[in-house]
Formats: structure tokens, C-alpha cells, sequence
């Protein structure tokens, strides 16, 4: 399996990148940054096709939808905002609840000092498109109707600040990842928690689910990454690599490998049966917040604090 780095784009945003999504329709890259604006990047020469503004604080969180046409991205401003990729126009912009904190006393680009108490953290689409889910500083989960947006329902996980989400692609299950290290998985059908694990010693920033819903991996900042059977609730590896705090992680949708972005600058790529690091980019200046595959898997792009965004090849033999 070659790995190469195919592209960096330097200076991509103003301040540093938050977060990335890669469309598995519409051949687009969507990334946040600090600057407060949305961008959005032809997947395959990685131009800039469109900035978004509207934000008055740093994007935290950016996700499309599952046919491409829609962006999503919640910010420290608190507001929640739906994007058409088409026109590049604003669709919605939902008020998640008073939080964030006045522009006078932002802190670049450190995230954590620059939390208050913000009521919409990271986002996701669902898998059928229809609903966004976002956690929050309480420790509670909101899903929000894309067509009316209003918000549908709460599921509570009388937990900390809810630092990451994840659909499974079947779109029945739904978990959670805190401040604290616990994780939640909710049945979506039904909004009843199912399972409540230990998982790790710090804050979990990022998770994902694999293509065909059976595993769960984990980020955190305690430097492990877990692979958890998300139907028997059971940790089957921990791994050991970074440096640092593991701030991204995202599986490959060919299913045999995962990638993962660490505040020691560098992402790592790792094989999901041998559940060992096959290769590590030092492509980076600065931590790495997020990490996404293209539709195939052929593409990883990684974005950072030094404002660039990376693309790498990743072809299976």
C-alpha cells in the first residue's frame, strides 16, 4: 500500500483549520477554521470553489451530507449553520442557545480556552440526511429536522461537555464522546441509551464508526486510540502511538484501515486486522484537528493550526 503525500495547501485559511469533511457526492472539501469562515475545495485539484461567511467566531465543526448538496458548521458564536453546495448560498441558520464568548477575548487558536458554554459543539449529518445532531457544554445531545430546522429531540447523557458525535453509516446507532472520556451509544430509532463505556482517562475529541457499523474507534486525549465491538459494548485494543493528545480519527471506506491527527503534528495511518501504525506523515507544522477519507478511499486530507491542508494518496494493493 504506497502512501504519498499528494498536495499541501498552504495558507489555506486566515488562522488555523478546526475541521474538515469530505463529500461522499459531489466530489467536494469542506474545512473550518478559526478566521470564522467555511471553505469549500474541489476534491480532486483542491481549488478553492467558495468562502462562506457568516460566523462571528471560530468554525469548530463542519460535516456534508450524504448526497453532497449541503454543508453544515457550528461555531463558538453558538449558531448552527446549513450550507447548499450548489449555490454556496445560506440555507438555515439555527440558534443553538446563548454560549460562546464575546470577540474581545478570543484566544487564537487554542479551542479549549474558548469554550464557555457553548450549546452546539461538534456536528454531524445523519446517514438518511434528515437530521443534524450536535453535543453540547451539558453534556446533552440535540438533533435538529434539516428540512424545518427545529429541533426534534435531547438525548441526555448526564455526562460532561459532549466533545465528539458519530452515526453509524446503517444510521441505528449514535455515539458520544466526553470531556470526562465516557462514551454513549444511543439506538436512534427509539433515542434510548444502550450503552455506557469506561473508555479513556481524558477528553475524547474524535470518533468514527467502520463502513459496516461494528466497531467503534476513539481519540483522545489521554494519546490512545480504542477499537471498541460497539455491539457487545467491549474494548477490543488500545492503541499506543502519538505523541500527544490524538485529536482526529476516520476509517477508510475500503474498511481496512483507519487514519488518525495528533497535537504532535502528525497523522498517522493504521491497519484495522493488525491494529498497527503502517505509516506516518510529519507533513505538518502544528496539531492536526482533523483527518477525513475521500468517497473511495484513495485520498486522506488532513488539516491543521499552520492553516495548510494536506492530501495523501492511500491506495489499497
Amino acid at each position: 500500500m504506497p502512501f504519498t503525500v499528494h498536495k499541501v495547501i498552504k495558507e489555506a485559511h486566515e488562522d488555523g483549520i478546526w475541521s474538515v469533511a469530505c463529500g461522499r457526492r459531489g466530489n467536494k472539501v469542506v474545512t473550518g477554521s478559526v478566521d470564522d469562515t467555511v471553505r469549500v475545495w474541489n476534491a480532486d485539484s483542491m481549488s478553492l470553489m467558495h468562502t462562506l461567511e457568516g460566523h462571528q467566531l471560530g468554525v469548530i465543526s463542519v460535516d456534508i451530507s450524504p448526497n453532497g448538496s449541503y454543508a453544515v458548521s457550528t461555531s463558538l458564536d453558538s449558531q448552527i449553520r446549513i450550507w447548499d453546495l450548489m449555490s454556496h448560498s445560506l440555507v438555515k441558520a439555527l440558534e443553538a442557545g446563548p454560549g460562546g464568548v464575546p470577540s474581545s477575548s478570543r484566544l487564537g487558536a487554542n479551542r479549549d480556552n474558548q469554550v464557555g458554554s457553548v450549546k452546539a459543539w461538534s456536528v454531524v449529518f445523519s446517514p438518511d440526511g434528515r437530521q443534524i445532531s450536535t453535543g453540547t457544554h451539558d453534556g446533552n445531545i440535540n438533533c435538529w429536522a434539516v428540512e424545518t430546522g427545529e429541533k426534534d429531540r435531547t438525548l441526555e447523557t448526564r455526562g460532561k461537555f459532549v466533545m465528539s458525535l458519530a452515526y453509524s453509516p446503517n444510521g441505528m446507532l449514535l455515539a458520544s464522546g466526553a470531556e470526562n472520556g465516557s462514551i454513549h451509544i444511543f439506538d436512534v430509532p427509539t433515542g434510548k441509551l444502550l450503552h455506557s463505556l469506561p473508555g479513556h482517562s481524558m477528553a475524547i475529541r474524535s470518533m468514527t464508526f467502520s463502513p459496516d457499523s461494528q466497531l467503534l474507534i476513539t481519540a483522545s486525549d489521554d494519546r490512545r486510540i480504542n477499537i471498541y465491538d460497539v455491539h457487545h459494548a467491549n474494548c477490543l485494543s488500545t492503541l499506543a502511538g502519538h505523541q500527544s493528545w490524538v485529536l482526529s480519527v476516520a476509517f477508510s471506506p475500503d474498511t481496512t484501515h483507519f487514519a488518525s491527527g495528533s497535537s504532535d503534528k502528525r497523522v498517522k495511518v493504521w491497519d484495522i486486522n493488525s491494529r498497527q501504525c503502517i505509516h506516518t506523515f510529519d507533513t505538518h507544522t502544528d496539531q492536526v484537528w482533523g483527518v477525513a477519507y475521500n468517497e473511495d478511499g484513495s485520498r486522506l486530507v488532513s488539516v491543521s493550526d499552520d492553516r495548510s491542508i494536506a492530501v495523501y494518496n492511500v491506495y489499497s494493493v
